[in-house]
């Protein structure tokens, strides 16, 4: 318990082990559900979050959550969303090497991925090893935040590439916004800036897909038909469920050291 401390404690480098807690590390609990209370607090008061097919989540006992990035509390909100049970994070390595903010992230479950060629074979190696104490792993396929978009973006293979080597299932999460507005209006002005009305988010969980295989054994073959099928089945949701297309601000500027 003392070395885990002490690694929390340590800030994170290029290349540096990717789980940094035991799930039953005592900090990291109490500051993954203070932190947890707060956020449900958020999305009732500024998003009004709805929750539907929690019930698919009973269905696997192990596997890989996959999102549409389009909120910075994305995380946050997916923690409220999957909840009695917890998922790792993975997160871009250079917003782990942020002072704080790094090491307060990775105390609530966040693992770096660096951005190399390699990447995913470090997370399979992690989730054969250490990465048991929590019964999934989440990705963002989409590589990077896209603020209130509802038209999701082409998908990075590595989340499905490594399905298919695992063998495990995909949970598609679809974060669905809906657009609000008060007194007939969208937004309003703010210390002279003009202020939108945060969306409703509605969260759907879908059911498990499951690697089928493709012919000749390619890896690679198969996560494009994985990727594919998730993309389309998580589009099919935002469109059915009336999710809005005109609120896009565009992509999020990623955090990094520098700019700290």
């Amino acid at each position: 318990m003392e070395r885990a401390g002490l690694q929390i404690a340590m800030a994170y480098k290029r290349g540096g082990k990717l789980a940094a807690f035991d799930a039953s590390f005592l900090p990291a609990q109490v500051m993954f559900h203070f932190t947890l209370l707060l956020v449900r607090i958020i999305d009732w008061l500024v998003f009004r979050v709805k929750i539907e097919g929690r019930e698919h989540l009973q269905k696997v006992t192990s596997g890989l959550l996959v999102s549409n990035h389009t909120l910075v509390l994305d995380p946050g909100i997916i923690a409220h969303v999957i909840r009695p049970h917890r998922t790792y994070f993975t997160m871009l390595e250079e917003t782990a090497c942020i002072p704080l903010l790094g090491t307060f992230v990775r105390l609530l479950g966040a693992i770096p991925i660096p951005s190399t060629a390699t990447a995913m074979r470090s997370l399979e190696r992690a989730m054969r090893s250490d990465l048991r104490d929590l019964p999934f792993v989440h990705v963002f396929p989409e590589g990077e935040c896209y603020l209130w978009n509802q038209q999701i973006e082409e998908f990075q293979l590595g989340a499905f590439y490594l399905a298919c080597r695992l063998r495990l299932p995909v949970v598609p999460l679809t974060t669905v916004l809906h657009q609000r507005s008060w007194l007939g209006r969208g937004s309003f002005s703010l210390a002279g800036r003009r202020v939108r009305i945060p969306p409703q988010v509605t969260v759907v969980v879908g059911k498990p897909v499951y690697p089928i295989g493709s012919q000749g054994g390619s890896f690679k073959r198969e996560a494009v038909g994985l990727s594919r099928r998730v993309r389309s089945l998580m589009q099919q949701t935002i469109d059915r469920q009336g999710g809005c297309k005109s609120m896009s601000k565009g992509r999020m500027p990623r955090l990094a050291l520098q700019q700290m």
